[in-house]
C-alpha cells in the first residue's frame, strides 16, 4: 500500500531556522557485540569462556574484539569481609598491559584472571573465612593497578610525587577512563549505553537552531565545522538536558564536548577527532608552542605521551597534519615534521607512512621505548 504524507507545514515549521543539520549518522550496533558487552559485565572467565591469544593488548589498553576490557582475579582469598568493605584492600583491576600481566604470564599464574568489562566500580569477587569455614561472596570496589597508571602514563602518573600518584589512584574513574581511551576501540561499554536521554521532544530543533545562530563554531576551541556539521554537538552545562535556556547551552565541536565532566557516555571515533584536528589546523587554531592548547585539543588517548613529552621539554607536537600517500591522504595524530617522527592510533597506514622516510610509533610503543623515540624526535 502506497502513503502520501504531506509534509509541507512541517517545512514552514522549520525553514526560518537556516540549515538544519541531516547529515546524521545511524550507527547500527549487532546483536554479537550486544551479547558480548552483556557477557563481559558478568565476567568471563580466562583460559575456559576467552583465551589468552583472543586479548589483544598491542595498544597497550586491553581489547576484546573491540571491547575494552580489564583483567582482575576474582578469588580474594582469605581477606574477603574486609575486601568487602574496602575494595581498595584487595586484588587490583589490570587495564593495561603491565609490569605485573607480563610476569603473571611468564610465571603460568594468567589462569587466576578473568575478564570483565564494568564501568561502575563494582566487580564481583569471593573468598573463604578461615575461622567459620565459609565461602563468602559479593561486589566490592577495587583499586585500578598502579604499573597500568604507570605504563600508559595516566593523568601523568609516571612523573608525578607520591602525594599526587596517591590522588590519581583513589580519584580514579573506570567511566573516565574508558571515555579517554575510547578511540582504540568500536564502542563504549554497553553499560554506558544504556542510559536515557531525557532530551525535550523540541531539542533537535533547538540544537540546530543554536549551531546555525554560531555559523557552526565551537564556542570552546574556536573551529568552525561548516563543512561538517555533525561534529558539531550543543552541551548543556548544568547537565540537565531539560535546561534549554540559552545560558545552559554552549556548541562544542565533538572533541570538545567528549572532554566535558561527566561525560564518560559520549563515544567520538578517532576519525572524527583526526578531522576535527585537520580543520583546527586549515584554521590556526594550533600553537605547537604551547602545552596547554596541544593537550586541549590532542586526543585523550595520547594524553599520557603528550604529557611525557611536556615533562622531559621536548619540542611540542604537531596536531592535524595529513601526508598525500600517492593521492591518498593520510592523516596522523601528532607528528614532528622536520623530524618525520609521527604517532598514530591506527596503525593500518604505518607501513605506508614508513615507505615515505617516516618513524612511526603507537603511543604505547614511544611510552615504553621512549629513549628511542625521543631520540628521533629531538
Amino acid at each position: 500500500m502506497k502513503l502520501t504524507v504531506d509534509l509541507s507545514a512541517l517545512h514552514r515549521a522549520v525553514s526560518p531556522l537556516g540549515k538544519v543539520m541531516t547529515d546524521f549518522t545511524i550507527t547500527s550496533r549487532s546483536s554479537e557485540l550486544e551479547s558480548i558487552g552483556n557477557h563481559l559485565i558478568k565476567g568471563l572467565i580466562l583460559g575456559k569462556d576467552i583465551q589468552l591469544d583472543d586479548i589483544d593488548s598491542s595498544d597497550g589498553i586491553l581489547n576484546y574484539k573491540g571491547h575494552q576490557v580489564m583483567l582482575y582475579i576474582p578469588d580474594q582469598g582469605d581477606g574477603i569481609e574486609e575486601i568487602l568493605a574496602d575494595g581498595k584492600q584487595g586484588r587490583r583491576i589490570h587495564v593495561a598491559e603491565c609490569s605485573t600481566l607480563e610476569l603473571m604470564r611468564q610465571t603460568g599464574r594468567f589462569g587466576r584472571y578473568d575478564v570483565i568489562s564494568r564501568i561502575d566500580g563494582k566487580f564481583p569477587v569471593f573468598g573463604h573465612n578461615n575461622k567459620t569455614r565459609k565461602d563468602i561472596s559479593g561486589e566490592t570496589d577495587l583499586g585500578v593497578c598502579k604499573n597500568c597508571l604507570k605504563v600508559l602514563n595516566y593523568k601523568g602518573f609516571d612523573s608525578q610525587s607520591h602525594t599526587k600518584k596517591s590522588d590519581i589512584f583513589s580519584s580514579f574513574s573506570f567511566e573516565k577512563f574508558f571515555e579517554a581511551y575510547s578511540s582504540y576501540f568500536k564502542n563504549l561499554p554497553t553499560s554506558s549505553l544504556n542510559k536515557s536521554s531525557n532530551y525535550t521532544s523540541d531539542w533537535p530543533i533547538i540544537s540546530s537552531k543554536l549551531r546555525s545562530e554560531l555559523d557552526y563554531t565551537c564556542e570552546q576551541c574556536g573551529v568552525n565545522l561548516t563543512s561538517n556539521a555533525k561534529l558539531l554537538h550543543v552541551h548543556h552545562i548544568n547537565g540537565n538536558k531539560a535546561d534549554n535556556s540559552r545560558r545552559n547551552l554552549r556548541a562544542l565541536c565533538a572533541d570538545c564536548h567528549k572532554k566535558q565532566p561527566h561525560h564518560g557516555h559520549l563515544y567520538v571515533s578517532n576519525l572524527d577527532t583526526l578531522r576535527i584536528n585537520e580543520c583546527r589546523r586549515e584554521q590556526h587554531k594550533f600553537d605547537v608552542f604551547n602545552y596547554d592548547n596541544i593537550l586541549q585539543c590532542t586526543d585523550s588517548a595520547l594524553e599520557g605521551l603528550v604529557m611525557k613529552c611536556q615533562t622531559t621539554a621536548i619540542p611540542g607536537p604537531e596536531l592535524g597534519f595529513v601526508i598525500n600517500d600517492g593521492g591518498k591522504m593520510v592523516s596522523i595524530d601528532l607528528c614532528w615534521p622536520r623530524r618525520k617522527v609521527a604517532v598514530l592510533i591506527n596503525m593500518d597506514h604505518a607501513r605506508n607512512l614508513e615507505k615515505l622516510g617516516w618513524n612511526v610509533f603507537s603511543a604505547f610503543d614511544a611510552l615504553n621505548h621512549f629513549f628511542d623515540f625521543q631520540a628521533k624526535v629531538r
